[in-house]
């Protein structure tokens, strides 16, 4: 991208910043969206458990009445991972891994798959398991085991909900025990240079309309060309940009385990609930006309709370944003018919408004 403007050019831009929410002529592009989607194939997102710095921890439950450990799981474009990691007084023995798009018929951990015998015993250990034939953000059912603890005190282990004692899984055997289920998170391939876009504010459906200046390849089944344009929304409130000026950026999946500085700390689960939420054209709070300039800067609002910390006004519409992605967002994984954020990460190098665009993202489904 040309870095030097003249004065005639930029003159010429239209100035629009997530601060004043001036409104710039759109470029008359229709972005596509989609409404009342049906529920029916939805998986349940997951939760979040003890591990507060981890979205997808789950709890290692011994001898039923015991909390021994935790179960962090994750993914990138080709694995899986199952990070196995038990308190002092539950040094682990062996520890067995099931993934897969069906339930496991019984929970017989030595017919697991995945493996591991431990001599000495140790206290972390992560599997890795390749996706293969698991769909691209397929239900996956999971069954994590270990034998913990020491000659006085030895249990067998799985991993679940450990609920304040009273533990219970997604699927159960006769035996007690079980598995949970969640998501392949998204992790699509995306370019590993930086790419230009466009803004125009407001967009049809939403805060940006995203129009991508170089030829790549989206994730597939993502609403839109390659070039757009995209539903997008401001994600960093302290920096302005041009609208129709052309910007520098990375992209990378919200649920990316190793995102840039600025992109950290944000609770994107809560995030893309939200985008779930108001894609699907759900009943009450969600059921808006989004086509319209105040349902899209209520939901603007909300979205800086968990971006930039900002509070909405009580009682207003993007408080009740708020509050529905709180109460249920938590650990949010996308199944089929739901929708995440690519994000849109700027050159931070400089804080320069004519080169430096907001972190804004854009809205996906694959």
């Amino acid at each position: 991208m040309n870095r030097l403007m003249t004065a005639a050019l930029i003159s010429a831009l239209i100035f629009v910043s997530c601060s004043t929410q001036q409104i710039a002529p759109d470029n008359g592009s229709e972005a596509a969206f989609l409404v009342a989607k049906p529920e029916t194939g939805k998986a349940a997102a997951t939760q979040l458990f003890i591990d507060e710095s981890a979205d997808w921890t789950w709890d290692l439950i011994a001898g039923q009445h015991y909390l021994a450990g935790t179960v962090y799981v994750h993914n990138d474009e080709e694995n899986m991972y199952f990070t196995f990691h038990t308190f002092e007084d539950w040094p682990m023995h062996s520890a067995h891994v099931y993934c897969g798009n069906e339930e496991p018929a019984k929970g017989a951990p030595g017919q697991f798959p995945e493996g591991m015998e431990f001599d000495p015993p140790v206290f972390d250990y992560t599997f890795t398991v390749p996706l293969g034939a698991m769909a691209f953000k397929s239900l996956v059912y999971i069954a994590a085991h270990a034998d913990v603890g020491n000659d006085e005190n030895s249990e067998t282990a799985w991993g679940g909900y450990w609920n304040d004692g009273d533990p219970y899984w997604d699927f159960e055997w006769k035996k007690w025990g079980g598995g949970f289920t969640t998501n392949v998170m998204p992790m699509p391939e995306l370019p590993d240079y930086w790419v230009t876009y466009k803004g125009s504010h407001y967009g049809t459906y939403s805060y940006w309309n995203v129009m991508f200046q170089d030829s790549f390849t989206m994730p597939p089944g993502s609403l839109g060309d390659n070039f757009g344009p995209w539903v997008g929304w401001c994600a960093d409130k302290d920096h302005t940009m041009y609208a129709n000026s052309p910007y520098e950026v990375m992209l990378y999946s919200s649920y990316d385990t190793a995102l840039p500085p600025m992109a950290q700390g944000i609770e994107w689960d809560m995030l893309n609930y939200m985008l779930t939420q108001r894609r699907n054209n759900g009943s009450g709070i969600w059921n808006q006309t989004w086509t319209g300039t105040a349902a899209k800067d209520q939901f603007q609002n909300a979205f800086w709370y968990f971006t930039d910390g900002i509070v909405p006004a009580a009682g207003s519409l993007a408080e009740q944003f708020v509050d529905d992605a709180i109460a249920n967002g938590d650990g949010f994984i996308p199944g089929s018919g739901d929708y995440y954020a690519v994000i849109l990460y700027p050159d931070t190098s400089t804080n320069n408004n004519v080169l430096r665009a907001q972190m804004n993202i854009i809205e996906v489904d694959p």
